[in-house]
């Protein structure tokens, strides 16, 4: 077999995995195999895709970024350099599966809800899996545990400051140690800290008292949980603001929400619980930009 003949074989292979359809593969490569610019029926021609589908055919390669149009009469085609055209493919396939995966993702949890709110005897897990509320804090516990215990990777955590957080802390073994539990097993964590306060400048010394306070905290962490930079793989700041609406993110693709109880402000009322890796892709875009641009370190004199 001459190696011309091994490339289209190969070629040929690799665009039916990439979900090229076997008119789009052949038109391709009758325009690869060819040195010229070649018409519509040429390629109709040189590829046996029919004269009535050819034209849809090479728009929808000229869609995926791998072949040019020529403005001619009649007009021609002519593909792009191979690793340009693979390239562009890959980029198209992967924006369509990621709209794909949001749609079902999006229709999941309609179907989800249908299904919890239904008599159906369509078996289901205990609890839901794409959309969520817990009330309390046994209920908030255990969403934690169940989420961080399936934590693989990554965990974005949003905590806020109050009057009463070195006091709560005391309190809050239950809901570290599923974190603590995920740190042993590797998992990176960011704790990203903000203060209650808006957009009005603070004084230098308002400053000061907020980097002594979060430098208090990660002692705690360290005294009460065991958690510390030095064991895992984990690393804290605060901000001296107040951030609209907290959040968590596992894994880059689920959300839990949190909503502070209007009454008792250093308790969380009730989370919201999301998995949509879309969303959870903005959010983490937006956590990161707050903690690469307005996060303070807690150890450095930086304030």
């Amino acid at each position: 077999m001459e190696m011309s003949d091994k490339i289209i074989e190969d070629l040929n292979e690799f665009l039916k995995t990439a979900n090229l359809n076997s008119y789009e593969i052949n038109a391709f490569t009758a325009l690869f195999s060819s040195s010229d610019l070649l018409t519509a029926r040429e390629i109709s021609g040189k590829s046996n895709v029919p004269s009535g589908r050819i034209y849809e055919v090479l728009e929808d390669l000229n869609k995926k970024g791998m072949i040019e149009i020529i403005e001619s009469r009649p007009k021609k085609f002519r593909p792009l350099p191979l690793n340009r055209a693979f390239y562009n493919l890959i980029s198209f396939q992967t924006k369509e599966n990621s709209r794909r995966i949001t749609y079902l993702f999006d229709q999941a949890k309609v179907l989800e809800q249908s299904i919890y709110e239904s008599n159906s005897f369509m078996k289901t897990e205990p609890t839901k899996i794409f959309w969520s509320t817990a009330f309390g804090f046994q209920s908030i516990v255990s969403l934690y545990k169940k989420h961080c215990n399936e934590t693989q990777q990554e965990l974005l955590l949003n905590y806020f400051f109050n009057k009463t957080t070195l006091k709560v802390l005391n309190y809050a073994h239950a809901l570290y140690e599923p974190i603590k539990i995920a740190l042993e097993r590797g998992v990176k964590a960011l704790f990203l800290w903000s203060f209650p306060y808006d957009e009005r400048p603070l004084s230098e010394d308002q400053k000061v008292y907020n980097l002594k306070f979060m430098q208090n905290v990660v002692k705690k962490h360290e005294e009460l949980f065991g958690i510390s930079p030095r064991k895992y793989d984990i690393e804290m700041k605060f901000i001296h603001r107040r951030i609209p609406t907290y959040y968590d993110i596992f894994d880059k693709k689920r959300i839990i929400f949190k909503l502070l109880n209007p009454l008792k402000p250093y308790q969380v009322f009730s989370c919201m619980n999301v998995l949509d890796p879309k969303l959870a892709k903005e959010l983490r875009k937006q956590f990161y930009n707050i903690w690469a641009f307005e996060a303070n370190e807690i150890n450095s004199g930086e304030i």
